[in-house]
């Protein structure tokens, strides 16, 4: 049996591994297949690529995670197999990753500022940290500041500020995903559905509008797994699964957990 994890992030988006670290980790775990999943981004993927040898056994496919807005909320979209030099692709994931930096520089410049001692918008312009701590700007620069303990925290203070990034629509989205070449999954549907499942509704709501599979197989989806997949087999979906691995960002996620099989999953079209 072949082991597979097509869902996780490195230090070219919020996770600490960079590729020789994580390549050493996926040796480790014993898993066969795998994808680099970093959000809105493509950094880590030609590297990669470039380490990766024939002796190590590895079945590697390109892949980034996608963020569009949904009723109000944030939902992640992984893409497969694309052409990494499309040029409507990588325009989208520059406008996202744009959008949420000035997001970020909003959130510090017109709220915590005045929320708080010892913030600025300047001060955060020329603030600087590790990619491979994980995390993201604003967050990295309120906790080295001793105002958030913990991203929990931070986030809360963010949700309390009003302030987010645009993002765009689920449409827009797929459909410049889709002309990518890649194949597009809904990544972990139970996310905005704690302890519950995503409704059936919704799942149509999403696979009208072209998705090629479903992420059942995720830590988010825990006794839920088996409604995705009934969900995928009478609507002729793709079935795939990852850990959402952020290295040692988010310590809980482990690389490999959800245990996977290439014959659990459905992505045949994907290899």
């Amino acid at each position: 049996m072949k082991k597979v994890d097509m869902h996780m992030h490195t230090c070219a988006s919020d996770g600490t591994w960079d590729v020789t670290e994580l390549k050493k980790e996926l040796l480790e775990n014993k898993i066969n297949i795998f994808s680099i999943t970093d959000h809105d981004s493509i950094d880590n993927i030609k590297n990669m690529q470039d380490i990766l040898r024939q002796s190590d056994n590895l079945i590697f496919m390109p892949g980034t995670e996608l963020s569009t807005e949904y009723n109000g909320k944030e939902y992640h979209l992984t893409l497969y197999n694309f052409d990494i030099n499309n040029k409507d692709l990588l325009q989208l994931m520059n406008w996202t990753n744009q959008n949420k930096l000035n997001s970020n520089k909003e959130y510090i410049g017109n709220y915590a500022a005045n929320k708080y001692e010892n913030v600025s918008a300047e001060d955060f312009e020329n603030y600087e940290y590790d990619r491979k701590r994980g995390g993201w700007k604003s967050a990295n620069y309120m906790i080295d500041k001793g105002i958030h303990k913990n991203i929990p925290e931070h986030l809360t203070d963010v949700y309390n500020s009003g302030l987010k990034a645009k993002l765009k629509s689920p449409g827009e989205v797929i459909n410049i995903a889709k002309k990518s070449g890649g194949k597009i999954f809904l990544a972990h549907p139970s996310y905005h559905y704690k302890n519950s499942v995503m409704p059936e509704g919704e799942l149509r709501y999403w696979k009208e509008l072209g998705i090629d599979g479903i992420e059942c197989f995720s830590p988010y989806n825990n006794g839920s797994v088996s409604y995705y997949i009934d969900f995928c087999k009478k609507n002729s979906l793709m079935i795939s699964g990852g850990s959402d691995c952020h290295g040692k960002f988010i310590p809980a996620r482990k690389l490999g957990v959800p245990d996977v099989s290439l014959e659990d999953l459905n992505i045949n079209g994907l290899i």
